[in-house]
């Protein structure tokens, strides 16, 4: 099997087919899109080594996808005691107050000015929309013609209800079967983002989290990462050597702090910013006493004051000549039930490659411009980091990535061989900040492929689309790729509307995309349209925009919402160690979603016994990290999908 960052990198625009993932053959695969044509590639990060079975899930758990019979490789099982694929209620995943002829909605919402659409798969001909509390008609009408979606195997018509714009919460009915509630309102996602944002601050590592809100209290995780040890030695340090460390963000359901991952989400983070800058604000995400008290006394959002933490750390991280390593983890998976203070095993320094110095100097050159109104001396600091980064980069020119014996057995690889696109996303940052020539030179005498090629969602494994847009909206490019990159940018945009359009959830999903992380991608290609939106305005780019976000939160195959504490049927059992150490399912997290290819013993098993279609393979069990775990880079794409549409005084928990 593929790892689950295998399947994402390899997701290309949801139109596409997973081209040639790697199985068992040992053979070397390129990132997706490096190829520049954008559906060369396939599965970064396990077949580097020569075994694309290496078990280097990046899921943090020994999540081996080579086939762990323990679930995790913690030697925990599935770290709750379930085989048969039940919840911790006790009720089996396709249980619940819906049955298959179910009213698919939203279950947080819809903005009142918005398309409404029901999924209907009852079979009848008209539906009604009620207020929910008090059971009063306020709109009905006739479904749409019948038809099968392909992706989950289900007929259904659709219920709209444009017309319903008075604020309330409601529920719509065909069939005798009644969806779940939702609501109507301006910032209907308001409380959704400001979880999905202070979420991070809940993943921080090596710190005190005493938090009012979830009841979450932990204490500093960790702390041996101020001084871990070095895996292996360099020019800079001997093998043992203490390096300080701390700071940064648990990844996923582990404990690992990855560079890769962790940078596009600052990507994600930051131009959700840039993007939308009155959407946030400081005190949105109330964050718990003590946690950026300086930042938000001085004015910095709390969505800054959060990625400020994130690159911090990547600063700890970076060489004296500019390179970065690649992670810190243990050397093995601790139980699902240890808490973040009690892995109190070694912690090592593994690793240091070009794509992921990369993709941290694109992250240092988009901060070193985003935080120069509230803090100059850390804007200078980020560009000096980026600068470094970058004359590493060009003084080393080929691809490169370190993987030492042992150094995967207790934390993911994130394996990649590759990386034009993640030079492409650096030099164009830095030409966005700087207005400097060079970068435009580097750009066009090494990697002009990646101007013109095929946009596509941002991941990982593959950060053109960052590259583009930073590219697009600089003042020093030339006009001639600024206007290559729009035609790229609306062309996959319209791509994208048609596909959804066809779907019968409308989702851009499609068929061979429901692969390890796949809601990353849904809403990954919901920020694609937003950027094309910004190229052209287009109102069926902000619909199918909005598809997405209407798909995680509820109107999905399986009748479940993927964001935890969202909507009435969110994911209640995510693989997570900070969930099953502290029995709090904090909310905000986006676990990975249909997963029809499997990769843990819970989903293999309901894969082999029910043979799901491929929307409905997923599992809302601790188990299934294949489907069911969060991690850092499968939320960040909601965060600037969520903050076009959201009003800042909405982004609050009440």
């Amino acid at each position: 099997m593929v790892s689950r960052r295998g399947y994402l990198a390899a997701g290309v625009v949801g139109l596409s087919a997973l081209a040639g993932c790697p199985g068992g053959n040992g053979a070397d695969t390129p990132a997706a899109g490096d190829g520049g044509d954008g559906d060369t590639g396939d599965g970064s990060d396990g077949s580097g080594d020569g075994n694309a079975d290496s078990g280097d899930g990046d899921t943090g758990d020994g999540e081996s996808d080579a086939g762990s019979d323990g679930g995790d490789g913690d030697g925990d099982s599935t770290g709750d005691g379930n085989d048969g694929g039940e919840t911790e209620s006790g009720e089996t995943p396709d249980d619940g107050p819906y049955s298959d002829a179910a009213v698919l909605v939203d279950q947080v919402g819809y903005r009142p000015g918005d398309e409404k659409r029901a999924v209907v798969r009852a079979d009848a001909a008209s539906f009604t929309v009620r207020d929910a509390d008090s059971g009063t008609e306020v709109a009905s009408g006739d479904l749409s013609e019948p038809t099968t979606d392909g992706a989950s195997g289900d007929t259904v018509r659709h219920a709209a209800f444009d017309n319903l714009s008075e604020s309330g919460e409601y529920v719509v009915s065909a069939g005798g079967v009644e969806s779940a509630p939702f609501a109507v309102d301006e910032g209907v996602w308001g409380r959704t983002l400001a979880e999905v944002g202070r979420r991070y601050t809940l993943r921080r590592a090596n710190t005190a989290i005493d938090d009012p809100v979830t009841g979450l209290s932990l204490e500093p995780g960790h702390p041996q990462d101020r001084g871990a040890e070095m895996y292996f030695a360099d020019e800079f340090h001997d093998e043992g050597e203490a390096v300080g460390v701390h700071g940064g963000w648990y990844d996923a359901g582990d404990y690992g702090k990855y560079v890769p991952p962790a940078a596009v989400t600052v990507g994600h983070l930051l131009l959700a910013y840039e993007q939308h800058p009155d959407t946030f604000e400081v005190g949105q995400f109330s964050m718990p006493e003590g946690v950026s008290e300086a930042e938000r006394e001085a004015g910095v959002p709390d969505l800054l004051a959060e990625v400020k933490f994130e690159l911090e750390w990547f600063e700890r991280m970076q060489r004296p000549d500019g390179a970065l390593y690649h992670k810190v983890a243990g050397s093995q998976w601790p139980g699902m039930n240890v808490r973040p203070a009690e892995d109190t095993q070694t912690r090592y320094v593994f690793g240091l490659s070009t794509y992921g110095t990369a993709m941290a100097v694109g992250a240092f050159a988009m901060g070193a411009r985003i935080y120069r109104p509230f803090d100059a001396d850390f804007a200078d600091r980020l560009l000096e980091n980026a600068v470094a980064g970058y004359e590493y980069l060009r003084d080393n020119p080929d691809a490169s990535f370190r993987s030492d014996d042992g150094q995967n057995d207790g934390s993911g690889a994130y394996r990649q061989d590759t990386d034009r696109t993640e030079r492409f996303w650096a030099a164009a940052e830095l030409l966005k900040t700087t207005g400097e020539s060079r970068y435009a030179e580097y750009i066009d005498a090494e990697l002009e492929d990646q101007v013109g090629s095929r946009a596509r969602h941002a991941g990982w494994g593959d950060a053109n689309l960052f590259g583009k847009w930073a590219y697009y909206t600089a003042d020093a490019g030339s006009d001639e790729h600024t206007e290559t990159i729009a035609e790229a940018l609306t062309a996959a945009a319209d791509d994208l509307v048609a596909h959804v359009g066809d779907q019968g959830y409308n989702v851009s999903l499609g068929l061979n995309d429901y692969f390890w992380g796949s809601n990353a991608l849904a809403v990954g290609n919901g920020s694609l349209l937003l950027l094309a939106d910004a190229v052209e305005s287009n109102a069926d780019y902000r619909a199918a925009a909005r598809d997405q976000i209407h798909y995680v939160l509820g109107r999905t195959p399986t009748d479940r919402g993927y964001v935890t504490g969202s909507g009435e049927r969110p994911p209640g059992n995510p693989h997570s160690r900070l969930v099953a150490s502290t029995g709090i399912n904090v909310p905000g997290n986006v676990v990975g979603g249909p997963n029809h290819n499997g990769g843990d013993p819970d989903l293999d098993a309901f894969l082999a016994s029910e043979d799901p279609a491929p929307a409905k393979s997923y599992l809302d069990v601790q188990g299934s990290y294949a489907s069911n775990e969060p991690a850092l880079d499968y939320a960040a794409p909601l965060v600037p999908l969520l903050a076009a549409f959201t009003p800042a005084d909405a982004v609050a928990l009440e």
